[in-house]
């Protein structure tokens, strides 16, 4: 039986690059832990087992690729900046590099629990890491030193590096579940020495040493005295942990802590935050004494839990591969920044302006050699969109965003089955929810065109019907970005009519901030002949233009209020003028033109040498049925996209409990989807479990013999020590890894 105790989970991100350790000549890597918790469910985080009767592909990686559950507490919260390190640290694949020198990765930034799951529309954030992995033998301890670049540390907007260094001495075994290892880091301001000891945060992991069969880990991270005096504009913080336990009998205690104080930072402001929990387990139970809440008992079923998952494989269903999907490639600034050019355009850190014409450069993995492109940087963005046909009782209880043109501001909404109701009006970047639904059909009139958002959906669309139903039509949309190689400009500029949601040219702004009643749209059409509009994409700016105006903000405009801060969009569009209003519903391809100052609201892209456009594979997209007797989203119908690292397309909810986003529900391992005329299958590879809380924790805890009296002690900043690695490297070579995937000249 798997130790439930600190559960490590050490073996590396399953993506395509894995494999196990291996390097110079016979010198094998080890590697460290990829998670760690403090107590595991009874169930196991090892395995999610396939599906009864799959005998599938001998050593596949549908069949190899494991799957890892950890279990999570507000006790165990300490452990979240540590795990995102580790997490991160296994998708640069240390154990593949031993001895063979620095490189570089791009790292996808944890999102776990934080809103990720939506469709990805604007692609993903990266950090850059530089790691250095070594060994000297095959009895010398694994050193991985690694250099994280940030744009932002701890909350704050300064740039900062992480400096780490990982000691693995041994890997988990029978006879050391959590193996033998030591993690230091620190982080400092990227304009400081390595040396400095102005530190944002510092903190080690460790294993401890004992003659005895038990285990023990002790976690430290901090950054000034939370219980001393915090000058103004300052945080200080401290979290740690400290477990010890026997494998053999799964019982053991913890002690857990977070304590966080601001004073007057700007845009956080003064506040106190903080938990202490002292816990004892067995095999069955987790008992909890909360020493910041008077001391309250909570007793956790190790035996029942909600499981989450945030992490999913999709592979061929016959060859049962992983399937590849990276649509883009690496490229580089002037100053060797580097960043990630894609079918969502152009990522690159905080501190890089993006400009149009500006010279990147893609470096070949082969040779090291450089091929320039330009890119290309419009103030707005055209996209063809084609539908997938879905109704109204596929999104019961989903809530949505969409505008509200008589108030000039973002509603969130929601259709409950019975009635479309508003949920919460935005005000600025918050939301202020209704004390109760209310229902808004009297604000809608039969043909008016319907325009929803949600993270999970995209935008989902329909016209507003003479009674509205489960069973009415709507759509959801999925979008390429229009170019001037785009088909659709073969002949030159695009015609487009508008009839619904349409911006005018020459923004001002009043209007782009809804000030004095002004809009920045039009009324909707009457009827196709009165109120449309006629719009025309010009192929040599690839802007869009109304009466020969951009259809933009004017010169030295800008948004500081309401929903432009998000961007604008105008859409539908439409290739050919609609005959009736009612046929805006069952078009299969429409256009949305967007502006705004954010990057998801313009088009970046890029041209090669020879001024064309390059073309990015977009994501593979399915359709999927979720199948789950006494779940609200039985029966329901989803969009998913696979981007080759992520599953997108599942909705998330907000817990209040804790602000974190939870998924709403998770795919069976084994499920087929089909895109095209292939079949893939779905694997789950990372979640959460939530353990549940008895109803009588007193009698649980008498029963099972507990006895919170003994604490256990708090562990010190004693043990840390300096990672003192040095400068990060100066690596001119192409990142070997992005998201935990190895590049090739034909990614």
């Amino acid at each position: 039986m798997a130790p439930k105790l600190l559960v490590s989970s050490i073996v590396l991100l399953a993506l395509a690059a894995c494999g196990s350790g291996g390097s110079s000549g016979s010198i094998q890597g080890l590697s460290g832990p990829q998670q760690v918790t403090i107590v595991e469910s009874s169930g196991g985080s090892s395995t999610v087992r396939l599906p009864r009767g799959v005998r599938g592909v001998a050593g596949s990686a549908y069949q190899t690729d494991p799957t890892r559950m950890w279990v999570r507490d507000d006790s165990m919260e300490t452990l979240d900046t540590v795990n995102m390190i580790l997490n991160s640290l296994s998708q640069t694949n240390y154990p593949d590099r031993t001895n063979l020198g620095a490189y570089r990765c791009l790292v996808t930034e944890e999102s776990r629990g934080s809103g990720g799951g939506e469709r990805g529309q604007t692609g993903n954030n990266y950090e850059e890491w530089i790691v250095e992995s070594t060994r000297a033998n095959n009895s010398a301890p694994q050193i991985v030193k690694f250099w994280v670049l940030q744009d932002e540390a701890m909350g704050q907007d300064i740039e900062a590096i992480i400096y780490g260094l990982l000691t693995v001495r041994a890997e988990p075994s029978d006879a050391q579940p959590l193996g033998d290892f030591t993690l230091n880091f620190k982080s400092i301001a990227a304009t400081n020495a390595s040396t400095s000891t102005d530190t944002i945060f510092q903190g080690y992991l460790r294993t401890v040493a004992r003659t005895d069969s038990q285990t023990e880990l002790e976690f430290y991270m901090w950054n000034g005295d939370p219980d001393g005096t915090v000058p103004t504009g300052e945080f200080h913080t401290r979290e740690r942990v400290h477990v010890v336990g026997d494998p053999s009998t799964d019982a053991g205690r913890a002690y857990s802590e977070y304590k966080y104080v601001a004073n007057a930072v700007p845009g956080t402001g003064s506040f106190t935050e903080s938990g202490e929990y002292q816990m004892q387990f067995n095999a069955d139970y987790v008992a909890l004494r909360d020493v910041t809440n008077s001391n309250a008992l909570d007793v956790k079923d190790r035996n029942n839990y909600d499981t989450y998952v945030f992490r999913y494989g999709v592979y061929d269903a016959t060859t049962e591969a992983r399937v590849r999907q990276l649509s883009g490639f690496p490229v580089e600034d002037a100053a060797g920044n580097y960043g990630w050019a894609g079918f969502h355009g152009i990522w690159f850190p905080e501190e890089v302006t993006v400009t149009n014409g500006m010279q990147v450069l893609r470096r070949s993995f082969q040779n090291n050699t450089t091929t320039p492109y330009t890119a290309v940087v419009v103030p707005g963005r055209l996209e063809k969109r084609t539908s997938s046909a879905i109704t109204l009782g596929d999104v019961i209880d989903e809530d949505f965003q969409m505008f509200d043109p008589s108030a000039g501001n973002e509603i969130l909404v929601r259709w409950t089955g019975q009635q479309f109701v508003r949920m919460a009006t935005r005000s600025g970047n918050s939301w202020t929810p209704e004390s109760s639904p209310v229902n808004i059909e009297s604000s809608f009139t039969t043909g008016q065109w319907m325009n929803l958002w949600s993270q999970a959906r995209g935008q989902v669309e329909f016209t507003w019907p003479a009674s509205i139903l489960n069973t009415t039509p709507a759509a959801v949309w999925q979008s390429t970005t229009v170019t001037a190689d785009s088909p659709e400009l073969a002949s030159g500029d695009l015609t487009l009519h508008g009839y619904f949601h349409m911006l005018k040219a020459d923004i001002t702004s009043n209007q782009a901030n809804f000030v004095s009643s002004e809009t920045p749209y039009h009324p909707d059409a009457t009827n196709v002949s009165s109120g449309n509009q006629t719009y025309v994409f010009n192929k040599t700016t690839l802007m869009l233009t109304l009466g020969g105006n951009d259809v933009n903000f004017l010169n030295g405009v800008t948004v500081t209020q309401g929903p432009g801060m998000h961007g604008l969009n105008c859409g539908p569009l439409f290739a050919t003028a609609l005959t009736s209003l009612g046929q805006a519903g069952s078009q299969s391809v429409t256009y949305d033109w967007s502006i705004g100052s954010n990057p998801w609201n313009q088009l970046r892209t890029l041209k090669d040498g020879d001024g064309n456009y390059v073309s990015f594979t977009p994501p593979k997209r399915f359709t999927y049925t979720h199948n789950e007797s006494g779940s609200p989203f039985d029966g329901r119908a989803f969009n998913l996209e696979w981007d080759g690292m992520h599953l997108g397309g599942v909705p998330h909810e907000e817990n209040s409990g804790d602000n974190r986003w939870y998924p709403a529900f998770n795919i069976p391992t084994g499920t087929q989807l089909t895109s095209g005329q292939s079949t893939y299958l779905v694997k789950q590879l990372e979640g959460e479990q939530v353990m549940v809380s008895v109803g009588n924790p007193s009698a649980v805890y008498t029963s099972q013999g507990f006895d919170l009296d003994t604490p256990l002690s708090a562990p010190g900043q004693d043990p840390w020590e300096d990672p003192a690695i040095g400068e990060k490297p100066t690596i001119t070579a192409a990142p070997l890894y992005v998201g935990g995937v190895l590049q090739t000249e034909d990614e």
